[in-house]
């Protein structure tokens, strides 16, 4: 079938059922303009066409004829009255009057005419709504343009696109809690949700917490401008490399944090060398815990290095870092550099070799600000004697000295207790857990007496789990009468007791009041009333056998001869009054018996008859 054109109207009758809507929107305006002789012509081609098509198809079938123009008129002018419904609708959207069509203001020309009616026609075809309607700019006046066209939602598209950029927040507060948690989010790392108080708070306790090393950067940056923590405690959480480089950072860059416990974070050399910076730079850290963090010698020189330009650090912990006679150089060093360091902890080290204490000594004869030393548990022994007798005898600011957990035996004891005897300055002592006997706990005791020490300022010394003896005694009362301040400590004072002799007569009162009560319900009596039934002179032994038997008393034989063997008085009797204190002595609540009421009888009357049964 060949394209029809705008003036030609074809249409296959048999075929067609009913027209769409869409080319009755498209035909509709047009058949108000078509002159009856041109409607008339068309009409004869199609009964032409049809007559045609009828003699092919007659032998196939019978054709239905069916005119769908009969109700056409009515359908355009349906189609004319909805459109002029949606037009007062639009009317009244943009507020404007049904008359004023044109802009009082816009001037159209017959040629412009015909630009805009094409123009209207392609926007009618794209915008609908506004198919007939001839309005300018200026008449185009909406009420509330948020209301009458609202924007819709986000369906999801902003997180849906891949960002090469993480957005960012310009400015976070300074306590660091939103910060942190933003970050561990970036980092994807599981947020520590007790952080949201304790950033808030004077101390981040995390002891054993199995922190992710990854977390310290989030950290260390929401501790940046944090006014008020004051101490940092990651005790027992391994750190790693790059996690030691953010503690760098945050050193150099915080001045608020005074205590910094890494304890058991084994980071290592390498981690001490990244902490070198910040420990150098850093002017209100008091408190600096490396203890079992396996730093050794190389770890060491970087910590020293770095304590030789602190001024504020006063307490350094490196306990437990595998040191021996290699860092003895090192230490020296340190003793000699530092002038703030008051705490000095090394305990649990091999600090034993005579070669290190060479080393030592100097160190500590260069520093004047030393106040507390711990060598404890350093397996220090008979080569070390001579250094801590002349570190005890010079006039060192040493105040507090701990030397448990050695290997120091009665004839090393000797030898510092000379040292000890002549210091002015040690106030605490600490030597328990040494394999002293009870010969050199004395020596001890002896050298912080009065008169050989009349000016040591000594308070404390802790002897623990080390035994003296009885001759220990007299020096421990004489310290107690003369040095009351002095608390001495000791394990235990061996055979420190007396034995009291027996009190025989208490022994056998027992043993009466036992047997009295031990048979049957009926036959139980109470000794001790018949102790206060009891006379105060003396009795003859006979006689006081015979009232035992009278008030029933059911003691044995061999009982009743030692009550009168223990309670015999002058002339082989028995003295009552003895007895009845003895017992009262012992047995002081002891009271006789309530005395039972007597029973009045009814005498019945001459007169009176007896009642019968």
């Amino acid at each position: 079938m060949e394209p029809f054109k705008a003036s030609e109207r074809i249409f296959d009758l048999e075929n067609i059922t009913e027209m769409p809507d869409f080319y009755l929107n498209y035909y509709g305006n047009e058949w108000e303009f078509l002159d009856g002789e041109e409607e008339e012509e068309i009409l004869e081609e199609e009964e032409e066409e049809e007559e045609e098509g009828e003699e092919e198809e007659e032998k196939e079938r019978e054709p239905k004829e069916e005119d769908i123009f009969v109700d056409f008129p009515e359908f355009v002018a349906e189609k004319k009255a909805r459109l002029e419904l949606e037009k007062e609708k639009l009317q009244k959207i943009i507020d404007i009057k049904e008359e004023k069509y044109l802009s009082e203001e816009t001037l159209i020309t017959p040629k412009e005419e015909s630009i805009v009616s094409v123009e209207s026609s392609v926007e009618s075809s794209i915008h609908p709504c506004l198919r007939d309607i001839d309005i300018s700019d200026s008449q185009l006046k909406l009420q509330n343009l948020y209301t009458m066209f609202p924007i819709p939602d986000d369906p999801g598209l902003v997180p849906a696109f891949w960002t090469i950029h993480e957005r960012k927040i310009e400015s976070y507060p300074d306590d660091g809690v939103l910060k942190f948690f933003d970050l561990a989010k970036a980092f994807h790392i599981r947020p520590i949700q007790a952080l949201e108080d304790m950033l808030l708070s004077e101390r981040i306790n995390l002891q054993y917490y199995g922190i992710n090393p990854r977390a310290i950067k989030p950290l260390c940056e929401a501790l940046m401008k944090n006014p008020f923590v004051h101490l940092v405690n990651l005790t027992g959480n391994w750190l790693s490399e790059d996690a030691c480089y953010h503690l760098n950072d945050l050193l150099q860059n915080n001045n608020i944090i005074h205590t910094l416990l890494l304890s058991g974070c084994k980071i290592g050399p390498k981690g001490a060398a990244k902490l070198h910076d910040g420990i150098s730079e850093n002017v209100t850290l008091k408190k600096l815990d490396l203890s079992d963090c396996n730093i050794r010698n190389e770890g060491l020189d970087h910590i020293t290095d770095a304590m030789c330009d602190n001024e504020s650090i006063e307490t350094l912990l490196i306990n437990d870092n595998n040191l021996d006679e290699s860092c003895a150089g090192t230490l020296q060093r340190l003793l000699s550099c530092s002038k703030t360091v008051k705490r000095l902890g090394l305990s649990w080290n091999s600090l034993y070799t005579a070669e290190t204490w060479k080393k030592l000594i100097r160190g500590f004869e260069n520093n004047e600000v030393l106040i507390d030393l711990d060598l404890s548990w350093n397996a220090l022994g008979r080569e070390c004697v001579p250094y801590i007798r002349r570190l005890l005898m010079r006039s060192s600011p040493l105040k507090i000295l701990h030397l448990n957990g050695n290997r120091f035996y009665n004839e090393n004891v000797e030898i510092i207790a000379k040292g000890l005897s002549k210091n002015t300055k040690l106030e605490e002592l600490y030597m328990g857990n040494n394999p002293i006997k009870a010969e050199g706990a004395l020596t001890l005791v002896e050298a912080v007496t009065p008169d050989k020490s009349p000016e040591s300022p000594l308070r404390i010394l802790d002897l623990t789990n080390i035994w003296a003896d009885k001759k220990i005694l007299p020096e421990l009362e004489t310290i107690q009468n003369n040095k009351p301040w002095l608390d001495i400590k000791l394990g235990g004072i061996l055979s420190n007791y007396k034995v009291k002799d027996l009190d025989i007569q208490a022994i056998l009162l027992r043993r009466a009041n036992y047997e009295a009560m031990k048979p049957k319900k009926n036959h139980r009596r109470n000794f001790g009333h018949f102790v206060l039934s009891l006379s105060d002179g003396p009795i003859s032994r006979g006689m006081f056998i015979k009232l035992i038997k009278k008030f029933r008393l059911k003691l044995s034989q061999s009982l009743i001869d030692e009550l009168i063997n223990a309670f015999a008085g002058a002339r082989h009797d028995v003295d009552q009054g003895l007895l009845k204190s003895v017992y009262m002595k012992h047995f002081p609540n002891t009271k006789l018996p309530p005395e039972k009421p007597v029973k009045k009888r009814k005498i019945n009357g001459p007169n009176k008859k007896k009642r019968k049964r």
